[in-house]
């Protein structure tokens, strides 16, 4: 019996062998991938930041945690999470200006990475995702605006700030949301824009109904940035 079981199996194994390694390669692909998927933490909202700030060690953490403290568990998982795309991005001129004429080698290494021609792939494929909610340099914001980017500050609170840039951004460091949380939101530079970005037309690809709630919680997120106001 054992033979006729191991003669079946070696004339099998020599007809077959390479339809077995391909799907047991694909099933071994499909697990890895659901397990992924399946313990991969969900987050509410996600913040983009593209410009000159070099993110420090824990830093991410303490701004995610300062969104976490003004915003609601939108999606109900029990856990409220701000996930922070970084994509820290300096100009000529700003890297000109952080080296002043220096020589040193390992400070112009240090700025190297993060040039516009270095960032702008990177910042091109964020724009695509659900980083909505966007703090800006002005160099990026621009080209957001320039490209129809961007969605009218009154389409998603209602009305235009009075301190308003234009109709479509304001200055992070005129909200108190910035002043109130120095050690994280305080951090970015004064000059970075806050603005609103329109839902990409990927969305209908990646899942639109996913996507459309991920924008509507970024919105309510958005106001409440702008209309905080610490208590006392």
């Amino acid at each position: 019996m054992f033979t006729k079981i191991k003669d079946w199996f070696h004339n099998y194994w020599y007809y077959y062998k390479w339809g077995v390694i391909v799907i047991g390669a694909f099933a071994v692909i499909l697990t890895i991938c659901f397990v992924q998927c399946s313990t991969q933490e969900k987050h509410d909202v996600r913040i983009m930041y593209t410009g000159p700030h070099i993110f420090e060690i824990n830093e991410k953490d303490a701004l995610s945690n300062a969104f976490e403290q003004i915003m609601d568990d939108y999606n109900g998982d029990g856990k409220k999470s701000a996930d922070i795309m970084d994509i820290t991005a300096f100009t000529d001129e700003q890297i000109s200006e952080a080296v002043d004429g220096s020589e040193d080698e390992e400070l112009l290494i240090k700025y190297a990475p993060y040039t516009v021609k270095q960032v702008k792939n990177k910042f091109a494929s964020a724009i695509s995702g659900d980083g909505y909610i966007c703090l800006v340099d002005k160099y990026w914001y621009d080209r957001l605006k320039t490209n129809d980017a961007l969605v009218p500050l009154s389409d998603v609170l209602g009305y235009t700030p009075e301190n308003a840039i234009d109709e479509y951004s304001l200055y992070l460091s005129d909200l108190e949301f910035y002043k109130f949380f120095p050690d994280s939101v305080g951090k970015l530079p004064d000059d970075t824009i806050l603005c609103f970005r329109v839902l990409p037309t990927t969305a209908s690809v990646t899942g639109q109904k996913e996507a459309n709630k991920v924008y509507g919680y970024s919105q309510k997120l958005f106001r409440a940035m702008i209309e905080f106001a610490p208590e006392g």
